[in-house]
């Protein structure tokens, strides 16, 4: 039996949350929004100082080309043909159009639009809700205090049993190819568990334990995968979830069990 668990979802700026302390939420609903941003607009002839015949014929881009952070669009010239001063582009996104009137570029940004949505990982109850996280009453997450490092992780959870087993003190040996794509439950994570399963396809690592110097070691080599230090009472729970899926979620310390 899964006891309820307060999971904090961190709010990025300029998301607006749709839901409100005490609403029931679903697993993969959109409990939080941000605007699409509007259109970037440049004004070439004040930046570069020109005419409006000189600033038409200082662009770089024309309407329907992309444009990349860094990318040139506009440039200034002397009489001799050195340019003087230039506009680099500082977004993603496709000339829209240019104003020969006002001087005006528009810049139609590129945005995902699952960047704009955040989406609660669980089902449960927001119990707090404020311009920093939203909190969620769930049984479908467990929060461990230990050490945590690496981007987020997913895929089916793999016990490796040989690993709990005090008679065997080799748990390398049994970290095969059995793991790859899967998020791995052993009792003491090192540094060498956890570089080789890197190396052939770990999704993640959860473990009882690691020492300090192996984490450090860890985090500056910056291994990808997600490794979370867990609680050992936490074990049990776990272990009873093998097979099914499971999410880390390294920055609130979380395992979702996503079934």
């Amino acid at each position: 039996m899964y006891v309820m668990t307060a999971l904090p979802i961190d709010l990025p700026e300029g998301f607006t949350s749709l839901v409100a302390q005490g609403d029931h939420v679903i697993s993969d609903q959109v409990i939080a929004r941000k605007e699409t941003p509007k259109d970037e607009v440049v004004n070439i002839i004040q930046v570069l100082n020109l005419t409006r015949s000189q600033a038409k014929k200082a662009l770089k881009k024309n309407p329907g080309e992309p444009v990349n952070p860094g990318d040139i669009i506009a440039v200034k010239k002397n009489f001799f043909g050195k340019v003087t001063a230039s506009i680099a582009s500082q977004i993603f996104g496709i000339i829209l159009r240019y104003e020969r009137d006002t001087g005006n570029l528009v810049i139609r940004t590129n945005q995902d639009t699952s960047s704009l949505e955040l989406i609660s990982p669980v089902a449960g109850t927001v119990s707090l809700c404020n311009n920093k996280e939203i909190v969620v009453e769930t049984k479908e997450a467990l929060i461990s205090k230990g050490i945590a490092f690496g981007s987020n992780g997913e895929g089916m959870l793999f016990v490796l049993k040989e690993a709990f087993d005090s008679s065997n003190s080799n748990t390398l040996y049994y970290l095969d190819r059995r793991v790859e794509g899967k998020i791995v439950l052993l009792s003491t994570l090192t540094r060498e568990v956890i570089v080789k399963g890197d190396s052939i396809g770990v999704a993640g690592f959860l473990g009882t334990t690691i020492s300090h110097d192996d984490s450090e070691y860890l985090q500056q080599r910056e291994i990808p995968i997600p490794v979370l230090e867990i609680d050992k009472e936490l074990i049990t729970t776990l272990q009873e979830w093998e097979n099914k899926k499971v999410m880390i979620v390294t920055k609130s310390k979380a395992i979702i069990l996503r079934g």
